[in-house]
């Protein structure tokens, strides 16, 4: 028996100085029945040292954005929203 589940893929890069630091992934299943699985991998740990507050803050709004496409499946049924 074939499941097939449905998702949506996003990409993201925290960029310094023309270089890739930080890569992200999130895939998010179209049912809404999992949570989103975020991963993130530092590509120059030098550059992300150097460079915390500008990669967290990408982080941060990539997770931002996951989330809000997350919610946007959920139709509003997450408590958050409430």
């Amino acid at each position: 028996m074939l499941n097939l589940t449905k998702s949506i893929q996003i990409t993201g890069q925290s960029v310094i100085d023309g270089q890739q630091v930080v890569y992200m992934t999130a895939n998010i299943t179209t049912e809404g029945n999992q949570p989103a699985n975020v991963n993130k991998s530092v590509m120059n740990q030098e550059i992300y040292s150097r460079n915390l507050k500008e990669c967290r803050s990408d982080i941060k709004d990539f997770e931002a954005q996951v989330y809000k496409i997350e919610d946007e499946i959920l139709g509003g049924k997450n408590s958050v929203n409430k």
